[in-house]
């Protein structure tokens, strides 16, 4: 199977060139994406084609798990399942998230669209000392974001002028005290039915920076119905506006609100049009009868994916 790993497809939708260094780290991850072939237990039959070359010696077999055949995208030609299907962009739009987000009564207070320091600078003087966010419409794996607090000055400032010059509006939120990160797969049939898996658990470091899937243990019943029935309706609404269809994936998280009180679920953070990692943790769980998809340190007994380097790119399952 022929496999068309483009996990830049964020950066080419925003007309963003990404450095040599990314570019070679995201075509590591993009190895394990073979996991989501429908054939993949025959993985040493397919080819993926990734943005820069990888040292094959890095993409670790294990008993039930066979790297693909890596090739550096460039003359792909016609492929059989992409990462991301080209053609999205409109469906990968954070500003439509967002908006999505308030058609359904869920997106969070203050949250908006900033086209200019101007519109920024507006909002932030209603936001007091509380931290925010400023994040690229397409964006991915925590780039092209800039976090403050108060007003943006400095070298902050700096940086969202640059922002806006390269990348146009930016989707703006407050910054929540997270107690979990959560994630759901779904995918849109061909015939615009939506179907879901049970919610999974993610990982991230106190920045919100992304770490890994947590399978199990399960997600509480009541909180999962909820981000459900959400995920449901905004995939629903998706596929009604942008025609989309395909497999997604839905990041919400559990936080704890400004003025105190019992924790809140924030069941749509952000809807991407595409696979995730959530994805590949579910393709590799029966095979390697693994719970968590990690992409940090390796802890002993880990099954290694991808073998650490100075780059700092790994990832593993236990």
């Amino acid at each position: 199977m022929k496999l068309l790993g483009n996990l830049d497809c964020e950066a080419r939708w925003a007309g963003a060139a990404l450095p040599a260094a990314v570019q070679r780290r995201i075509s590591l991850y993009a190895a394990l994406f073979a996991a989501c072939a429908p054939d993949a237990a025959a993985g040493d039959h397919h080819e993926i084609w990734v943005p820069a070359p990888v040292d094959p010696a890095r993409l670790l077999a294990h008993p039930g798990w066979t790297p693909p055949i890596v090739r550096t995208a460039g003359s792909a030609g016609g492929f059989d399942l992409a990462w991301a299907d080209p053609a999205a962009a409109a469906a990968n739009d954070r500003s439509r998230g967002l908006a999505i987000a308030g058609e359904l009564g869920v997106a969070l207070p203050g949250a908006r669209v900033v086209a200019s320091l101007a519109e920024l600078d507006d909002q932030l003087a209603g936001l007091g000392d509380q931290p925010w966010i400023c994040k690229a419409r397409w964006t991915a794996a925590g780039r092209d974001r800039a976090r403050g607090t108060g007003a943006a000055t400095g070298e902050r400032r700096a940086q969202l002028a640059r922002m806006f010059a390269r990348l146009g509006p930016l989707v703006f939120e407050p910054w929540l005290d997270r107690v979990a990160d959560l994630g759901v797969c779904g995918e849109i049939t061909a015939a615009g039915e939506v179907e879901l898996l049970e919610p999974h658990r993610q990982v991230t470091d106190p920045r919100g920076g992304f770490l890994g899937i947590e399978l199990a243990p399960p997600v509480d019943r009541a909180i999962a119905d909820e981000l459900s029935a959400v995920a449901r309706a905004a995939a629903g609404r998706l596929a009604a506006q942008t025609g989309y269809r395909g497999r997604f994936a839905i990041d919400a998280f559990v936080y704890r609100p400004p003025g105190g009180g019992a924790p809140r679920l924030h069941p749509l953070c952000e809807l991407n049009a595409r696979h995730s990692f959530g994805w590949i943790a579910r393709a590799l769980a029966p095979r390697l009868g693994i719970r968590r998809l990690g992409f940090d340190a390796p802890p002993p007994g880990a099954i290694v994916l991808i073998a650490p380097a100075e780059d700092r790119v790994t990832a593993w399952c236990a």
